[in-house]
């Protein structure tokens, strides 16, 4: 009698939890970096779409890609993790897979076909063991320059496509008395830029044998010194306010009309339209020597191990808002973005992305980044090194080759 109450008891309790639950609001708490007024945009276009479908967007935006990842990382691991949480392709999330803290998202792209859907080169970003861990959610080429268009025109110089051009340019633009060259002093955005160097200078072949191989011998060969000169010859042309700087804060400098050029990925073309500038008349933005092609890099989601069938709610909702080709398509016009779904509609893109997605959609025009690449510890170690070099009264260009061929082998 007392075993037919207590079953009695529990299944009643059961069904009312259910009937609670579902009666819920269904709370996606989403840890992101997206900060920037451009990225901001995005993100609205993301939540929207996650309301339509029923839920409620938590945001959850922390300054810093860093900082927003050490946060997710410890919720999760404390027991209180975010529905979703953003981090870039690459290896940063094995840990969390290998100690079961994510949820497996196969079934997921399986029922929703994203391997139709979604370039191979992201989507495999997120494979682990034949597993999909993770759902890309944008598509960046990262070794883009960009130019302020009315300096270019003051000082009689056309947008630049090789490094005798950008130099040229720079010399002009200093002897005017403007600032050449306004980069991010940041670290992270330091290594994109030295990479950017490294593939129009070193060539395709000497890049993909570093990031692909490993390859100390490429790192110590003439292809790589010579680009290590370029990137020597480029950082004497920063101004003074460079170390430390952030990259909204030099797009900032380039949009307003105190720097000719700083550089970064296609995610700077959200900042110029969030400003209201236009393409090919207030700013110009190009690869240099772009027969060596364009470095590929992107962001995705993770979504941890569901704690119950409300998370896991929230999640679904979430994976069909972030995989619909529409909404990621607005997302990343807004965002300032290459959209990343095939059978996206790419005629409202602007000129810098829609030359971007060329590169992306051919595999004979793009290449991985190193953070697709490398393991956390090699992308710290070989970070570091670059920072280094890039700050004045650091490592010498023989020290800092040592220190990056080094830097390939660490664990």
């Amino acid at each position: 009698m007392i075993s037919k109450l207590l079953l009695a008891a529990t299944t009643a309790t059961a069904l009312c939890f259910a009937a609670y639950a579902n009666a819920q609001e269904v709370k996606g708490e989403v840890i992101h970096q997206w900060t920037s007024a451009a990225e901001s945009a995005g993100v609205k276009v993301l939540a929207q779409k996650f309301t339509e479908l029923g839920g409620t967007w938590i945001d959850n935006a922390i300054s810093g890609g860093p900082n927003a990842r050490s946060t997710a990382v410890n919720r999760v691991v404390g027991g209180n993790p975010p529905a979703a949480m953003l981090f870039n392709t690459g290896a940063q999330f094995v840990e969390l897979q290998d100690n079961g803290l994510l949820r497996d998202l196969t079934d997921t792209a399986k029922a929703d076909n994203w391997q139709n859907k979604m370039p191979a080169a992201l989507l495999n970003s997120g494979v682990v063991d034949g597993e999909i861990w993770a759902l890309p959610i944008s598509g960046n080429g990262a070794n883009w320059f960009w130019f302020n268009k009315p300096i270019l025109d003051k000082i009689g110089v056309a947008k630049p496509k090789n490094w005798d051009e950008v130099f040229a340019a720079l010399d002009k633009a200093k002897a005017a008395g403007l600032t050449p060259f306004a980069p991010s002093g940041e670290p992270r955005w330091q290594r994109l830029m030295f990479n950017a160097v490294v593939l129009a200078v070193a060539g395709r072949d000497t890049y993909d044998a570093v990031i692909y191989k490993r390859d100390a011998s490429a790192v110590r060969g003439e292809k790589f010194k010579a680009a290590v000169k370029v990137f020597e010859k480029l950082r004497d042309f920063a101004d003074a306010g460079t170390p430390g700087r952030s990259w909204p804060d030099s797009t900032n400098l380039v949009i307003s009309g105190k720097a000719l050029m700083t550089q970064g990925g296609t995610w700077l073309n959200g900042a110029f339209a969030a400003a209201g500038k236009t393409a090919g008349t207030d700013y110009e933005c190009a690869i240099i020597n772009p027969e060596q092609g364009m470095v590929i890099s992107g962001d995705v989601f993770l979504f941890p191990e569901p704690k119950n069938a409300a998370m896991t709610k929230a999640q679904d909702l979430l994976l069909k808002a972030f995989a619909d080709v529409p909404t990621q398509t607005a997302f990343a016009v807004a965002n300032g973005t290459i959209p990343i779904l095939k059978g996206a509609d790419t005629s409202k893109l602007n000129p810098c992305i829609a030359e971007a997605s060329r590169f992306f959609n051919d595999p004979k025009l793009s290449t991985g980044s190193d953070q697709m690449m490398f393991t956390p510890a090699i992308v710290g170690a070989v970070e570091d090194a670059i920072t280094r070099f890039a700050n004045k009264g650091g490592l010498t260009a023989e020290q800092f080759i040592e220190a990056y061929a080094k830097g390939l082998s660490a664990s």
